[in-house]
């Protein structure tokens, strides 16, 4: 099997910059650095193996989102478009309450 090819495009890291601080929280709250580091590879890989297994159709049919559990975030969706053999990745939610020990 073939892995797709996956971008994550601009509005992407403008949205995470969004969600995220710039640092890591005094709270443990990950920052966009440790995002791109720590979940956005697994993402990637699991969109490239498998992108229609892994992600559901939402609303229009060009959209689908897939909605994982990660290293740093307990919830991660991702929002995607998937055509032929490429998988643009737009959009993200994060839940960000943080149970920390």
């Amino acid at each position: 099997m073939t892995e797709r090819r996956v971008r994550f495009t601009e509005g992407f890291f403008e949205r995470l910059e969004v969600l995220l601080p710039e640092e890591r929280g005094a709270n443990g709250t990950p920052s966009v650095t440790d995002f791109i580091a720590f979940e956005v590879p697994a993402i990637r890989d699991r969109l490239a193996v498998d992108a229609l297994g892994v992600t559901l159709p939402i609303g229009s049919p060009a959209v689908r989102v897939s909605v994982t559990s990660g290293v740093l975030l307990s919830r991660i969706a991702v929002y995607v478009r998937v055509d032929g053999e490429d998988v643009e990745v737009f959009d993200l939610d994060l839940d960000l309450d943080l149970e920390l020990s």
